[in-house]
């Protein structure tokens, strides 16, 4: 298990259930792209990447991989 923490603005709520969708941004220049391919690798190995927490103070994602 890998925790990943920032210090960012945090995820709206609103926000919260699309944020692994591909194409999904909130930024002007963003390309919805960075969560969704992480999750989809991660997925192909067989793990999972899980939101955490997220709050006004930042956001905290938890990856799991198997063992081999």
């Amino acid at each position: 298990v890998i925790t990943v923490s920032d210090t960012g603005i945090g995820i709206p709520s609103e926000s919260q259930a699309k944020i692994f969708d591909p194409l999904y941004t909130t930024k002007p220049k963003g390309t919805g792209l960075g969560l969704s391919v992480t999750k989809r690798l991660i997925e192909a190995h067989g793990g999972t990447i899980t939101l955490v927490e997220t709050s006004h103070s930042g956001t905290t994602f938890e990856v799991s991989l198997p063992g081999s």
